[in-house]
């Protein structure tokens, strides 16, 4: 479904003016100009396309991970697992609020006339995008007992291995920071 509504802006752009091209020193790469007057009503619709399509697709999976557990566990008569149910609920939410500020950029970019707040909003809402990978660890290290059991052993490998000694004695030797 995702796969199909993202070609809907590219194959919108060959039927409306497939001439329209230039070069984007934003993102520097080739981007449509969108000039054609027909864009000033689709690009709005596919700027909330971007941000209802994703985002109920998370939901709807989510909805459904969470609902197919719990009946698993009331058949096997096992208790559910919360620190799973919290790991799929938190990594939804943050995914959703993530893709809401670039959802609402493209919505409302071609009523943006100033070209500074153009290009403040255009890398200010892209880049918190990539909140939803960064928060990613924390959430996994927050919720996931096995995760953090798997972090403690990696560190205790690190630490505990002989360039890291080297290095301790290195220190209190030579006082080399």
């Amino acid at each position: 479904i995702i796969w199909i509504c993202s070609l809907a802006a590219p194959i919108l752009a060959l039927v409306i003016d497939k001439d329209d091209v230039q070069f984007n020193y934003i993102q520097y790469s080739c981007m449509y100009r969108y000039s054609a007057e027909a864009w000033t009503i689709w690009r709005p619709v596919l700027g909330g396309l971007a941000i209802v399509v994703p985002n109920i697709v998370v939901i709807v999976t989510t909805s459904w991970l969470i609902v197919i557990a719990v009946r698993v566990t009331n058949r096997v008569g096992n208790k559910i697992k919360w620190q799973g149910m919290v790991t799929v609920i938190a990594t939804a939410v943050v995914y959703c609020l993530s893709v809401l500020p670039v959802g609402m950029f493209h919505i409302l970019e071609p009523f943006i006339q100033d070209p500074m707040l153009y290009v403040q909003f255009f890398r200010a809402t892209h880049a918190i995008v990539t909140i939803n990978v960064m928060t990613n660890f924390f959430i996994y290290s927050l919720t996931v007992q096995s995760f953090r059991e798997f972090l403690r052993q990696r560190a205790a490998l690190i630490w505990g291995s002989n360039l890291w000694a080297k290095r301790r004695r290195r220190r209190r030797i030579y006082g080399v920071r």
